[in-house]
C-alpha cells in the first residue's frame, strides 16, 4: 500500500469518528499551546534581557575600555589624565568603531580607605547637602567652602566612635581621604542602618573632591560604540591593543575591558533553563493527552476488528495494518500540535503587548512543536498499531 493511500485511509477513519477525534485532540491542543506560550514568552524575555545588557539607550552595541594605573597617588598628585582626546582619536581609527566618548563618572557610590589605630577600614563617601544636613555636634559644611574647594568633612557618630570614644575630641582633627587631609567640622547621626539604607559615613564638599582628585575632568573609562556586523569583544581587543601601543598613559598602567558576552551568556543559559523547566511542568498535560490518544487507538482497534479482517483477507500485509493506525495517530497529534502552536503563539503575542518586549515565531519552537507531536503520535500509537497488526485472520473471522 502506498503512502498516499495510507494517509487517505487514516484521514477517512478519523473523519468517520470526528467527535471522538476532536475531543482527543483538545488535550494535545491545550498541552502544546501552554508549552508554546511559555517558550515564546521565555525566549522573548531572554532576548530582551540580553539585548539590554549589550546595548546603550540608542540601541547601539557598546563596550567600555577602562584604565587602571599602577600608582594611583602619582595620578592624583600630578593630576595626570587617564584618557585624553588623543586616545579618543586613536580608538576611533579601529575598524568597527563608530564613536568613542568619555564615560561620565558616577559619584553615587564612593568609598575611601581609612587608617584608624592600627587597622584599615573602608568607609562610604558622600557629598554634603548643606542646609538639609542634620548634625549632632559641630557645624555644617558651608556653600562657600564648596565653591572655594575647602578640605572640610563631616563624619557619622559610628565613624567618630571608632576614632575616639569621646566623639567631642574628634571635632577639629584631620582625616585622610584619598591622600588629602580634611578637617572634621561636624558629626551627625546616620540612624539605624536598614537593609536598603543609603547613609554614608563621611560627607565632604563635592567640588572639593572633584578638584583634588581631578575626577570631573579625568574619566577612567571610554565608551566605544560598535558598528553593525562587528563583534564587540573583538573590537574591544583591537582598541586595547591600539591604546597599549600608542595611548597617552600606556606607560603608567593597563587598559582592560569587561567581556559582557560572558555575563550575557550566563544569564541567557539561566533564563533558558528556567523556561525549559516551566515548559516541562506544563508538558505534563501532553503526557496525559498522549494517554488519551492511546486509549482512543485501542478503542478504534477493538471497534474495527471486522475491517481489519476484511483487509487482511484481500491481501493487506501486517505492516499495512500497522502503518494505517500509526498514520491515524500521527495525523491526529500533528494536526492538534499545529493548532496548539498557533493558539499558544497568539496568547503569547497578546500577553507581550502588555510587556516591554515582543515575541515572534522562530524556527526552534516550530520544529519543537512538530517533533513533540510526532513523538507523542508514535509513542502512544505504536502499541495499539502492533496489536492490530498481530491479529490472526482465522481468529478474526471465527
Amino acid at each position: 500500500m502506498t503512502l498516499v493511500a495510507i494517509i487517505k485511509n487514516a484521514y477517512q477513519a478519523l473523519r468517520h469518528n470526528a467527535r471522538r477525534s476532536l475531543l482527543t485532540m483538545i488535550g494535545i491542543v491545550i498541552g502544546i499551546s501552554s508549552v508554546m506560550t511559555i517558550l515564546s514568552l521565555g525566549r522573548g524575555f531572554e532576548a530582551y534581557t540580553v539585548k539590554n545588557l549589550t546595548t546603550s539607550n540608542d540601541q547601539k552595541l557598546t563596550v567600555n575600555i577602562s584604565f587602571t594605573p599602577t600608582d594611583y597617588l602619582q595620578f592624583e598628585s600630578s593630576k595626570m589624565r587617564y584618557f585624553s582626546d588623543e586616545d579618543l582619536r586613536l580608538a576611533g581609527q579601529v575598524a568597527g568603531v563608530e564613536t568613542v566618548t568619555y564615560v561620565k563618572q558616577d559619584d553615587s557610590f564612593l568609598s575611601t580607605d581609612l587608617s584608624i589605630g592600627n587597622k584599615k577600614t573602608t568607609k562610604s563617601l558622600g557629598f554634603s547637602k548643606f542646609d538639609s544636613d542634620k548634625l549632632d555636634l559641630g557645624r555644617k559644611i558651608r556653600r562657600e567652602e564648596n565653591e572655594t574647594h575647602q578640605k572640610v568633612a563631616m563624619i557619622s557618630q559610628e565613624t567618630a566612635k571608632e576614632i575616639n570614644q569621646d566623639v567631642k575630641k574628634v571635632l577639629g582633627t584631620g582625616i585622610d581621604i584619598k591622600g588629602e587631609l580634611y578637617q572634621i567640622v561636624g558629626i551627625y547621626d546616620s540612624g539605624t542602618l536598614g537593609l536598603f539604607d543609603t547613609s554614608v559615613d563621611i560627607k565632604i564638599p563635592k567640588k572639593t573632591y572633584q578638584y583634588y582628585t581631578n575626577r570631573e575632568a579625568n574619566p577612567t573609562q571610554l565608551k566605544v560604540t560598535v558598528a553593525n556586523d562587528y563583534k564587540p569583544s573583538e573590537v574591544a581587543k583591537k582598541v586595547i591593543k591600539k591604546l597599549s601601543n600608542s595611548g597617552v598613559s600606556r606607560n603608567f598602567g593597563d587598559y582592560s575591558t569587561f567581556d559582557m558576552s560572558v555575563l550575557t551568556d550566563g544569564i541567557g543559559k539561566v533564563l533558558k533553563m528556567l523556561t525549559y523547566f516551566i515548559s516541562g511542568i506544563a508538558g505534563i498535560s501532553l503526557f496525559i493527552a498522549g494517554v488519551g490518544v492511546m486509549n482512543m487507538m485501542y478503542t478504534s482497534v477493538s471497534e474495527r476488528t471486522q475491517e481489519i479482517g476484511v483487509r487482511r483477507s484481500v491481501g493487506a500485509k501486517r505492516s499495512d495494518i500497522r502503518n494505517q493506525f500509526l498514520a491515524e495517530g500521527l495525523i491526529l497529534t500533528v494536526s492538534a500540535g499545529i493548532i496548539g502552536y498557533i493558539i499558544g503563539y497568539l496568547i503569547a503575542l497578546a500577553i507581550s503587548m502588555m510587556l516591554p518586549f515582543r515575541v515572534s515565531p522562530d524556527l526552534f519552537t516550530i520544529a519543537l512543536t512538530i517533533l513533540i507531536t510526532i513523538v507523542i503520535g508514535l509513542a502512544f500509537s505504536i502499541t495499539p498499531a502492533n496489536m492490530a497488526a498481530k491479529k490472526e485472520l482465522v481468529e478474526i473471522l471465527r
